[in-house]
C-alpha cells in the first residue's frame, strides 16, 4: 500500500483559468486497487487513480490524498482521516477504482486482501458504500463518491450463498443518497465496467479529461462523461449518477469569461476589457492561418479581439510559469499575458517544440479554442531549461522565453507554499487508545521542512519531532515504518507547532485545541 498526499496546483490553476478555486476548500480521497492477492490483479485502477488525482490537482483541489493497493485496514484508516478533512472542507470527493460488488442490495468496495468464501464474509472483509458516504458527510456544500468499480464479481466462483433471500448481483446496485450528495457509477445498475485497452479505463479517462474543462457545471460534466464513455465503448457501458444537488451551480474549474456580458455589433473591441500589454512589432514570422488541431481559418468566425500589431512599441511581458509536483509527476502551469491561439514548448535547446493542446472551450476574446495551460513533466525530469513560446491572436510567434527548472528547489518551494496554505491542518487530535496527536500532512510535505517543533499545552513549541528524510523520487509517500503521530498525556488540551523551513525562515506559532 502506498500513500501520497498532494495539494495540487491550486494557486496556478486559479491564475490560469481565472476562477475562484481558492475561495472554497476542496479535498479528495483517490483510491486505486490493482494488486489483489486472492484473485487476478486489475491492470488499470492504480493508473486510473493517478490520472484522476492529477486532474483534481490541476482543477485546484487543495488536498488530494492517493491510496494505492489498500487493505481493509488501510481503507478504514484512509476514510477516518478523510472524514476529519471533510469537516473543514466545502467539497469532499472520494474516487475509487478497483473491485466492487453488490450483495443483498448493498454495495461494497473490495480491499486487496479480501478473501470471500461466502456472502457472510462481506461485512468482515469489505467496506460498505455507506461507510464511504459517512466519510464525506461532514463537508459543508458538496459531497461526491465516484465508483469505477462495477466489474464482474471476481469471487463468484468461490462464494457460497448462505442466506436464501440474499442475492449476489452483477455490477453494483442503485442507491438513494441524501440531498447534496452525488454517487456516480462507471456503469449503471446491472452493467459491468470495462477496463479498456489503453492505459486507463474509458470512464477514468473521460472523467479526468472533463474535470479540467473550464466552465462546465458538475451535473453537465457527468452527462458529458456518460456520452464519452458510451461512444468509447460502443454503447456497451453507460455511467449513471444518483442523487441531487441544491440550486447552486458547482464547477470543478470555473470560467470567468462566462460571466462577461453578451455583446453585439461592430463596436465590440471598445466594450471588451483588454488583457493584452502595450502592442509591439512582430518578433518572428507569422504562422499560416491553419493551426494544428484547429479548423481552417475560413471556417471560424472572425476574432472578436484584434491586437493593433502595427502600434507595438514596448517589451514583451513574459508568461508566468509555476511548478507543482504530484505522485504522477511534475506539472508546469502557464499564465499568458495576452490571448493566444497556441502554446508550445521544448525541454532544452534541441528538438522540436510540442504544443500543449487545446481545451474544449472557446476563448470569447478571440473566438478560438483556448490552448491548454498545462505542461506535464515526468517525475524524474532533470534540472534544465524549458523554452516556451506562443502564437498571439494575430498569428505572430512570441518568444521563446527560457524558464529555468530546478526540481529540488521547485519541490521545496511548492511544498512550503502548500504548508502555509493549510496552516489550520498541521496537527489533529484523535482519541483512540489514549490521546493521539497526528501530524500526517506535515510528514507528506517534509521536503520543505528543516525542523518541526511541537509543544503540548504550551504556547511555545519545545519538542523537536523527527521526520523521515525527503524522498525526491516519491516525495509525498509516508514510509510504512514511520508513525505520523505522538501519544499525548490523557489531560492534554492543546498543542502548538512551529516549522523551521529549509531556507532557515520560521513559521508563526500555530495553536491547535483538542
Amino acid at each position: 500500500m502506498r500513500w501520497c498526499l498532494a495539494l495540487g496546483a491550486a494557486f496556478f490553476a486559479a491564475l490560469a483559468f481565472g476562477d475562484a478555486a481558492l475561495a472554497e476548500t476542496r479535498v479528495a480521497l483517490v483510491i486505486g486497487n490493482s494488486a489483489y492477492r486472492s484473485v487476478p490483479a486489475l491492470p488499470n485502477p492504480r493508473r486510473d487513480a493517478g490520472r484522476v488525482a492529477a486532474s483534481l490537482g490541476s482543477a485546484g483541489f487543495q488536498s488530494v490524498t492517493v491510496v494505492d493497493d489498500a487493505s481493509r485496514a488501510d481503507l478504514i484508516t484512509a476514510l477516518n482521516r478523510f472524514s476529519d478533512a471533510a469537516e473543514r472542507a466545502d467539497w469532499a470527493i472520494v474516487y475509487y477504482a478497483g473491485h466492487g460488488i453488490e450483495i443483498g442490495g448493498a454495495n461494497y468496495l473490495i480491499p486487496v486482501d479480501a478473501r470471500l468464501k461466502s456472502d457472510r464474509d462481506i461485512t468482515d472483509e469489505a467496506i460498505s458504500l455507506d461507510r464511504v458516504l459517512e466519510s464525506i458527510e461532514p463537508a459543508h456544500k458538496l459531497r461526491v463518491v465516484v465508483l469505477d468499480a462495477c466489474r464482474d464479481n471476481p469471487f463468484a466462483g468461490a462464494m457460497r450463498r448462505t442466506i436464501a433471500t440474499r442475492s449476489v448481483g452483477r455490477g453494483l446496485a442503485q442507491v438513494e443518497p441524501e440531498g447534496g450528495t452525488l454517487v456516480a457509477f462507471a456503469a449503471k445498475h446491472g452493467q459491468t465496467a470495462l477496463d479498456g485497452d489503453g492505459a486507463n479505463s474509458p470512464f477514468a479517462e473521460a472523467l479526468a479529461r472533463r474535470i479540467v474543462t473550464p466552465g462546465v457545471e458538475i451535473n453537465k460534466l457527468f452527462r458529458l462523461v456518460r456520452d464519452d464513455v458510451m461512444a468509447a465503448t460502443g454503447r456497451r457501458q453507460e455511467p449513471f449518477v444518483y442523487g441531487s444537488l441544491p440550486g447552486e451551480d458547482f464547477f470543478f474549474v470555473g470560467n470567468s469569461l462566462a460571466t462577461m456580458p453578451p455583446v453585439a455589433g461592430t463596436d465590440l473591441p471598445a466594450k471588451l476589457p483588454s488583457t493584452a500589454p502595450t502592442p509591439i512589432p512582430p518578433v518572428a514570422q507569422k504562422l499560416p492561418q491553419q493551426v494544428a488541431a484547429l479548423p481552417p481559418a475560413q471556417d471560424l468566425p472572425p476574432p472578436l479581439w484584434q491586437p493593433q500589431v502595427e502600434q507595438r512599441n514596448g517589451p514583451v511581458n513574459a508568461p508566468l510559469v509555476g511548478f507543482s509536483r504530484s505522485n504522477a509527476g511534475w506539472q508546469a502551469t502557464v499564465s499568458l499575458p495576452e490571448p493566444a491561439i497556441s502554446v508550445s514548448w521544448r525541454f532544452g535547446n534541441e528538438g522540436d517544440y510540442r504544443e500543449t493542446g487545446y481545451l474544449d472551450v472557446i476563448d470569447q476574446r478571440i473566438g478560438r479554442r483556448m490552448p491548454s495551460s498545462s505542461i506535464p513533466l515526468d517525475p524524474d525530469t532533470p534540472a534544465g531549461t524549458i523554452n516556451l513560446r506562443y502564437v498571439d491572436a494575430a498569428g505572430v510567434t512570441v518568444g521563446p522565453f527560457p524558464v529555468p527548472f530546478d526540481p529540488r528547489a521547485e519541490l521545496i518551494r511548492d511544498q512550503q507554499k502548500i504548508i502555509e496554505m493549510v496552516g489550520g491542518s498541521w496537527l489533529s487530535f484523535r482519541d483512540f487508545n489514549g490521546v493521539l496527536l497526528y501530524y500526517t500532512a506535515l510528514v507528506s510535505y517534509r521536503c520543505a521542512i528543516k525542523e518541526l517543533r511541537i509543544g503540548l499545552d504550551k504556547a511555545e513549541p519545545d519538542r523537536v519531532i523527527p521526520l523521515p528524510p525527503c524522498d525526491e523520487a516519491n516525495p509525498f509517500a509516508i514510509p510504512g515504518n514511520f508513525t505520523p503521530y505522538l501519544k499525548a498525556p490523557p489531560g492534554t488540551r492543546s498543542a502548538s507547532a512551529r516549522i523551521v523551513y529549509r531556507d532557515g525562515t520560521l513559521s508563526p506559532v500555530k495553536m491547535f485545541r483538542r
